[in-house]
């Protein structure tokens, strides 16, 4: 059966674990650059491809689907950058880190989203394993800054790249979401 194809983008602010979450999930590092290197944060867009299996509610069912995902930069002074990276995809990762919450350019990326017409979204709540004991008052906190918008339903993982914790959860939050993802229209490009 043939693979469905989708474009994922990470958003969320500097720090939150974006990059750590891409290389956890797919085994690319998509910093390639050497000053992303050397100053430890994502400047251009990285990618990295990942396959997973379809879940049984896509009808006709295809046997993957395959996700190319698009690593954005955080920082403020990379938004262009990040307006880039998220102007064609099918779906949001917004990544909000357990420990740190909802930040400025959090909510910065929430709103370009947004406005870009993004209706599809999962939230990786990042770095749980820095907030024990505290994962429901996070994702309570997460649920109030999402009211109003496009992704006030989108699931919640909760997610530590150092651990491992959540990434097989995730992916099969993604795979969910994207099974309710219309289907883009084929018009032979």
């Amino acid at each position: 059966m043939p693979a469905q194809h989708f474009i994922v983008a990470t958003a969320g602010h500097v720090d939150h674990g974006k990059s750590a979450l891409v290389k956890a999930l797919t085994g690319t590092d998509p910093d390639r650059l050497p000053e992303e290197k050397a100053r430890g944060i994502t400047i251009d867009l990285g990618f990295a491809h990942l396959e997973l299996p379809a879940p049984s509610t896509l009808n006709p069912q295809p046997s993957t689907l395959s996700l190319g995902l698009v690593d954005v930069p955080g920082h403020e002074d990379f938004v262009k950058n990040m307006v880039a990276g998220v102007g064609s995809i099918e779906l949001a990762l917004l990544v909000v880190a357990a420990d740190d919450g909802w930040m400025p350019q959090t909510e910065e990326h929430l709103q370009i989203l947004s406005y870009l017409g993004v209706r599809h979204a999962v939230v990786a709540l990042t770095k749980i394993d820095l907030a024990e004991g505290r994962e429901a008052d996070a994702i309570l906190k997460l649920r109030e800054e999402l009211r109003g918008s496009p992704f006030e339903t989108a699931p919640i993982v909760g997610i530590s790249v150092i651990t491992g914790r959540g990434i097989d959860e995730l992916k099969a939050a993604l795979a969910t979401r994207l099974a309710a993802v219309p289907t883009a229209r084929d018009i032979g490009k």
